[in-house]
């Protein structure tokens, strides 16, 4: 079954809505080095990791310097760390090194440029991105689209052309991102076969705030789109 991460939850009634709909991990973005809606503190957010039932992942969202990066991780001690901003890759296969060492999983975030296509980073083409991404030992791969003005939850669409080519051409698992919806969820997962899904934009009814009924259209279409 494709597994459901919902991601920049903000409060406790969120965490306890996204448990109740069978996410199978709850994303929190900490101290995200540009401005973003969901962004928490790190005080802000060990509560709410806390609140998250055993059984069900724990992610934690960031970026910037890799020293910023582990003392985020090392402070809440999360399932997996996501990072979210172009590292290099010398210094995404240091933070998978040294995540791995506090038990904690290295997802790596690879950003497409929503206009052109073109992967954010030290190597243009997302396929050869993601593969040397793999190199640098990132247990799991992120796609995600971005703009100009988001760096993330643009609500825009990751070509799944694209995020076919790469889930086939890698072996670590892929995370499919951007511009998810209730409505194309499944189409989404029966097309690109991804391990994983993750929104934020597409169950909100404005920033931050989680519509109850999206966020359960969501996990059941996604979970149900693996049996069809």
């Amino acid at each position: 079954m494709t597994r459901v991460k919902i991601c920049g939850n903000t409060e406790q009634q969120q965490v306890d809505l996204c448990v109740d709909a069978g996410a199978d991990c709850l994303g929190f973005v900490v101290e995200y080095p540009v401005a973003v809606p969901w962004n928490l503190a790190r005080e802000e957010a060990r509560p709410l990791l806390c609140r998250v039932p055993p059984m069900i992942g724990r992610a934690v969202v960031t970026g910037g310097e890799p020293e910023h990066v582990l003392e985020i991780a090392s402070t809440l001690l999360p399932h997996c760390v996501q990072l979210h901003t172009d590292n290099t890759l010398e210094e995404t296969a240091l933070l998978a090194k040294e995540l791995a060492r506090m038990g904690i999983d290295l997802i790596r975030a690879l950003r497409i440029d929503a206009t052109s296509g073109i992967a954010r980073g030290e190597i243009a083409d997302p396929v050869h991105a993601a593969l040397a991404l793999q190199d640098a030992r990132a247990a799991a791969i992120l796609l995600d689209a971005c703009t100009v003005t988001m760096p993330a939850g643009t609500g825009t669409r990751v070509d799944w052309s694209i995020a076919c080519r790469i889930r086939k051409a890698v072996h670590v698992p892929l995370i499919l991102a951007g511009g998810l919806t209730p409505q194309n969820v499944a189409r989404a997962i029966e097309q690109v076969r991804p391990y994983a899904v993750d929104v934020i934009s597409g169950v909100e009814a404005s920033r931050r705030v989680k519509d109850a009924d999206l966020v359960r259209q969501f996990v059941a279409n996604a979970h149900a789109a693996y049996a069809s």
